[in-house]
């Protein structure tokens, strides 16, 4: 029994020195902090405002019906290639070419009707000229003379009468092979079919307003994104500026353009007024699609072999610094100041810099303590200390 208790008390001393030594090994392991050093150096920063918009041809043309009638053919497709001239649909032109004969029966009709006045006018023209002749002879009562005159000026009348009736026979007729001309949809651009709106044995009524039965993109190797922006981001944005997009079919690709346009006329909405900015693009593989979603992003400014350090480093507030240090450097800062902590003697002093340019990545210092080469913290490495050192604030 006595060796049993003697070997129990010294498995328990075992336990204690075990976990403090394991204690102290930890504790001396977490005050070793590595921290994530950046070497300053020049850089190119491009301050740009961020956007989305929708890709659009430059050009986009809807095209309709003039006349009513049923769909007997259709010879394009989605995503069909047109050139300009080319018979997009017919519709059943067997009305239009019935209507178009009854014209021209009522012209060869109405011809037929002139000839027979013109015939009845000279009959009565001599007849007129005669009973005159016999009236200056007395041989007939000037009634008679008079009546003859009387209906040759009515046979005048009624000549005009029909010749009018021909003209207009003639108008119905253009009108009505106009009519039947329009059967035929033709595309009046180069283009690709984005959308069709009929199918064959549909029918198409234009009386009231003309339906959308196409819509073509003008040229898809030449590309646009709209764009809407808030007014506070328009004062950097001209036309001519660079821009770049994704989308979410290629998000690992760049696309590049410029501001082609920016759209006076603004849209308010929940009291936040914006802008639309248009921007032109090359779609020469045409890889990117009408009605795809643009990130954007709008290139107002550029300073080249600026000082630069991640945003990061700007965030960064070194785990248990004394906080009375932090809040009196808070409260030093102006407007257009940071603060940056660089490694000195294995603890991270802060330097107080001036902000310039800056974009999502990187932000612009000038300090006298800081040149190319100087070693900034961005975070730590220390697997021990990362969760007692969350990103703090950017001092501005």
């Amino acid at each position: 029994m006595k060796k049993s208790k003697k070997t129990i008390i010294i498995t328990l001393i075992i336990i204690i020195l075990l976990s403090a030594l394991s204690f102290f090994l930890i504790k001396s392991k977490a005050k070793k902090v590595s921290y994530e050093l950046y070497s300053v150096k020049p850089l190119t920063i491009q301050k740009y405002v961020t956007t989305t918009g929708t890709t659009n041809p430059i050009n986009t043309i809807l095209v309709g019906a003039q006349v009513s009638g049923i769909f007997s053919k259709l010879n394009v497709w989605y995503n069909s290639e047109v050139k300009k001239g080319e018979i997009l649909a017919e519709i059943n032109p067997a009305p239009f070419i019935q209507k178009a004969d009854q014209d021209k029966a009522a012209i060869d009709s109405a011809k037929a009707n002139v000839l027979k006045q013109k015939a009845q006018l000279a009959y009565d023209k001599l007849t007129y000229i005669r009973n005159k002749k016999l009236w200056k002879e007395n041989l007939i009562a000037h009634a008679a003379e008079q009546n003859a005159f009387s209906v040759y000026l009515q046979d005048v009348a009624q000549l005009k009468y029909l010749g009018d009736i021909v003209n207009a026979d003639k108008a119905a007729l253009a009108q009505d092979e106009t009519n039947l001309s329009y059967t035929k949809i033709y595309s009046p651009v180069n283009g690709i079919i984005i959308n069709v709106n009929v199918v064959v044995g549909q029918t198409v009524a234009s009386n009231f307003q003309t339906p959308n039965l196409f819509t073509i993109g003008e040229n898809i190797s030449k590309m646009e994104v709209d764009t809407t922006t808030n007014e506070a981001d328009l004062s950097g944005i001209k036309k001519g500026n660079k821009a770049s997009f994704t989308v979410y079919a290629y998000p690992n690709k760049t696309i590049w353009g410029y501001v082609h346009n920016v759209r006076i006329n603004p849209t308010t909405v929940s009291g936040v007024v914006s802008y639309n900015v248009t921007i032109f693009f090359d779609n020469k593989k045409r890889l990117i699609l009408p009605g795809m979603t643009a990130l954007v992003k709008i290139y107002v400014s550029e300073k080249k072999g600026v000082l630069g350090v991640p945003n990061t480093a700007l965030r960064f507030i070194p785990a248990g610094e004394n906080k009375a240090i932090l809040d009196n450097i808070s409260k030093k800062l102006k407007v257009g100041e940071g603060v940056v902590w660089l490694l000195k003697k294995g603890k991270p002093e802060p330097v107080v810099a001036n902000l310039g340019i800056s974009n999502d990545e990187y932000t612009e210092i000038i300090s006298k303590y800081i040149k190319a080469g100087t070693k900034i913290i961005t975070g730590v490495k220390s697997s021990y200390q990362s969760a007692a050192a969350p990103h703090g604030r950017m001092f501005f």
